[in-house]
């Protein structure tokens, strides 16, 4: 299977432990989907020619992901400032986010011929250049993933349904009813990720529910999103199976909630 990730790369700066680790969205989903066996991983978007940027395609290359498509470009690599409470959550602080040469990225006509050889790819919500990437995708025979993040549910996204094969969204304080409603309109698989309460999905109106699985200790809450999106899509991509997916979706949260960072170095 080829699996592509696309386009946030960044570094996550961790004052309280004076870490600082790669991630980003699309990094912490890429390195997650590794650990399926005959898998091959593909980056796509920017980074900068920077310290940042040489933290980053290390670990690139150390979980042997194809980068060939990940372009460095004149500027300051994208890095995050994450703070972690008592619990092990986090939370941010004003200006925390310093988007860098990430904010320019635009697919080119060599990166939409790229996707079209993979298997499943995935994107967020929050990309610059989320509408192109979404129309380069219309013709597409492989699995379309979005990350909409914990953005407030907007109508306005039904535009996009047809495109989308696995939509993804923090459930957390919204109501939730209208993904069943959009479920019975589009063969997107609607699914809601709910923290410590687990996760929902919704396919053809039929509503799929799964325990969060939890570590010994939350020691960082940071990438345990995409850690669910990948061990969803990489079982999704394997059984078709929502449940199953959903599982596996869980298990991976779990790993990653037990360390700090997105992924282990």
């Amino acid at each position: 299977m080829k699996i592509l990730a696309l386009a946030c790369f960044c570094v996550d700066v961790f004052p309280e432990s004076g870490k600082i680790l790669p991630g980003g969205n699309a990094l912490n989903l890429a390195v997650n989907c590794t650990a399926i066996k005959n898998t091959e991983v593909f980056v796509m978007g920017n980074i900068g020619k920077d310290n940042y940027a040489s933290i980053i395609k290390k670990s690139i290359d150390a979980y042997k992901i194809n980068r060939s498509n990940l372009d460095e470009v004149k500027g300051q690599t994208a890095n995050h400032i994450i703070h972690i409470d008592e619990t092990g959550d986090r939370y941010f602080k004003e200006n925390s986010w310093t988007s860098g040469v990430w904010a320019d990225y635009k697919m080119s006509v060599h990166d939409k011929k790229i996707i079209k050889d993979m298997d499943a790819v995935a994107t967020t919500y929050y990309e610059p250049d989320f509408k192109n990437i979404i129309k380069a995708v219309s013709n597409r025979k492989f699995i379309m993933c979005v990350d909409f993040h914990d953005e407030k549910i907007k109508l306005s996204w039904e535009k996009y349904f047809k495109y989308i094969d696995l939509f993804f969204i923090s459930g957390n304080g919204q109501n939730l009813d209208i993904l069943k409603k959009w479920s019975e309109k589009y063969n997107t698989i609607f699914t809601a990720t709910l923290g410590k309460y687990g996760s929902i999905s919704y396919q053809k109106g039929k509503k799929y529910v799964c325990k969060a699985i939890k570590p010994k200790k939350v020691v960082d809450t940071t990438g345990c999103g995409d850690s669910y999106q990948a061990g969803f899509i990489m079982e999704y991509l394997s059984s078709k199976n929502i449940k199953k997916s959903m599982i596996k979706g869980s298990k991976s949260a779990a790993k990653t909630l037990s360390f700090i960072g997105g992924f282990k170095i």
